[in-house]
């Protein structure tokens, strides 16, 4: 179990160095200097959850030669390019997925401490999706404009109303069927 809980851990690493990796980029490609701040300020507390999470790990993650080659994460993590709020957009893109992705992970895994990993990198992510939320929002009110008066703008992010739930035709959903798990889903 010991094996499982480390590659759990490894693949939290793996997600949050494609944010990390995001998010220094952004920092780089940003037009101005406060949002340059804003991304290396982003950037930084990711470089704390990614030392966090390896520290949790019951065993070393990886050698030197095996840190180089990181799994490649299939997914929606898009480049930063743009304007501030374009960046800032993809980055409450880039934050929900992993939100999603680690949500299903939680709910899928019948070992609590399979499941407490992906927990608690789901709570350090929902933190995080919420400064960058307000980032976001701060960045989008315009300068002649009080926050008041003018028209609330989304945030495309979820709400979080309806819960994600798996396809009832995948793998993920009769597995846990099989394990015996209490689904939500039924």
């Amino acid at each position: 179990m010991r094996d499982f809980v480390t590659e759990a851990i490894r693949l939290a690493v793996a997600l949050e160095r494609k944010c990390y990796d995001f998010y220094r980029k952004g920092a780089t490609m940003a037009p101005d200097p406060e949002g340059r701040l804003i991304f290396e300020r982003l950037a930084s507390e990711e470089a704390g959850h990614i030392d966090a999470l390896q520290a949790e790990s019951p065993a070393p993650l990886c050698d030197t030669q095996r840190c180089a080659q990181q799994p490649e994460i299939e997914g929606r993590l898009r480049e930063p390019q743009g304007k501030l709020l374009d960046q800032l957009r993809l980055a409450l893109l880039n934050r929900q997925f992993c939100i999603d992705l680690y949500t299903t992970f939680a709910k899928s895994f019948r070992e609590p401490s399979i499941c407490r990993v992906f927990e608690m990198t789901l709570l350090i992510a929902r933190k995080e999706l919420r400064s960058i939320r307000q980032e976001y929002l701060q960045a989008d009110a315009a300068p002649g404009t009080s926050i008041v008066t003018r028209r609330q703008r989304r945030t495309h992010a979820r709400s979080g109303l309806h819960p994600v739930t798996p396809n009832k035709h995948s793998e993920v959903f009769f597995s846990m069927l099989d394990s015996g798990r209490h689904s939500n889903f039924r």
